[in-house]
């Protein structure tokens, strides 16, 4: 494994493991301020790394939705491209006579296609355009699936909804000191009942002379 950035290339030898106090003056750390991990892993090819599934459900929903309309919207227009070099005559029912006109109108039959309404007014007539047709709708059905898929795990994903204190605070407790922060559900009907908690602390000592 490997840091992704250094936050100061030139500091010296540092002890520090990255979960320190001090994120923005120490050189290398695990952990970046937001939150994300600063480590790239090497060694293994590149499609043995990558999870589409688990970037796709961890992308935000703007980011997925946005993924999906591009996509949708991408295979159409490939398909759309093939039935247009296909030419008119594998077609009945085209009213544009002009280049933009029928790609037009091959970009919607292609959704109509690809969603399986098929409205009726296009129709293919000649064997390409039967064929490329059947490869579209087969092709649909694999896309709605995915994305029903991909959905459900998306909304099916546990999620705690929990706020914790800005600042965690040392203080006496019960005849001793104790590290103390706050946390709270903030979700409507959302309720911690025997809550257990496990808390991990890393510690920096500096010492002077």
């Amino acid at each position: 494994m490997a840091f992704l950035k250094k936050i100061n290339p030139v500091s010296k030898s540092n002890p520090d493991t990255g979960f320190g106090i001090l994120p923005g003056q120490l050189g290398e750390r695990f952990v970046n301020k937001d939150g994300s991990f600063n480590i790239r892993k090497r060694g293994m090819p590149f499609l043995h790394q990558v999870s589409i599934y688990s970037w796709l459900l961890s992308l935000s929903w703007l980011q997925f939705i946005a993924i999906i309309i591009l996509l949708y919207l991408g295979m159409n227009i490939i398909f759309a491209s093939i039935y247009f070099l296909m030419g008119p005559a594998q077609f009945v029912g085209l009213i544009s006579g002009d280049h933009w006109g029928r790609f037009k109108e091959m970009f919607f039959f292609s959704t109509q296609t690809f969603t399986t309404v098929g409205y009726g007014r296009i129709n293919p007539i000649k064997d390409g355009a039967d064929i490329v047709a059947s490869v579209e709708t087969i092709t649909g059905w694999m896309f709605f699936a995915l994305v029903t898929g991909l959905l459900y795990g998306r909304f099916t994903q546990p999620k705690a909804y929990l706020s914790f204190s800005e600042n965690a605070l040392y203080a006496p407790y019960r005849g001793g000191w104790a590290i103390m922060f706050r946390v709270v559900p903030y979700k409507t009907n959302h309720y911690l009942t025997n809550a257990n908690i496990v808390v991990n602390l890393a510690f920096q000592a500096e010492t002077e002379e």
